[in-house]
């Protein structure tokens, strides 16, 4: 009986320190503008840029684009690039205010070993939480919007 309530109380604990240390998504909020006016800069900006431009959809302010990060090259190399699709939400903040949100789906390329018939393929990772995942998209919104 102790010992089921020891362990009942160290599944708690762990629970509760896993729940808590998982990172937010990154996010940023631009002043002095509304989310249509925000939603199209966003549009013209990715479309101008290294991102495919995947979905949109203006009423709910969803930009769904997707971007291929070069990786090491060689051989040897594990990483050889990963495709990660990036889900943009912009939502009105306060007035004259929206803040735009990140996510994203991360997908390694896997290599399956085969060296005269090979055939890559992407293996899903699913959301990240690894800033550097996320920094580059943040820097060109940041540097757009502190230029406007």
């Amino acid at each position: 009986m102790v010992i089921k309530k020891i362990a009942i109380t160290l599944n708690l604990i762990l629970i509760s320190v896993l729940g808590f240390s998982q990172t937010k998504l990154p996010f940023l909020t631009v002043k002095d503008i509304d989310k249509s006016t925000a939603f199209q800069e966003l549009i013209e900006l990715l479309g101008d840029s290294d991102y495919f431009i995947q979905n949109v959809n203006k009423e709910v302010g969803f930009i769904q684009v997707k971007f291929i990060k070069e990786g090491k090259k060689g051989i040897f190399s594990k990483d050889s690039g990963n495709r990660i699709v990036y889900n943009i939400l912009i939502r009105s903040s306060d007035s004259h205010a929206v803040r735009i949100g990140l996510q994203a789906n991360v997908e390694k390329i896997v290599w399956d070993g085969e060296v005269y018939r090979s055939k890559d393929h992407y293996n899903d990772e699913g959301i990240s939480n690894d800033p550097k995942d996320y920094e580059e998209l943040l820097k060109l919104i940041e540097s757009h919007f502190e230029h406007q």
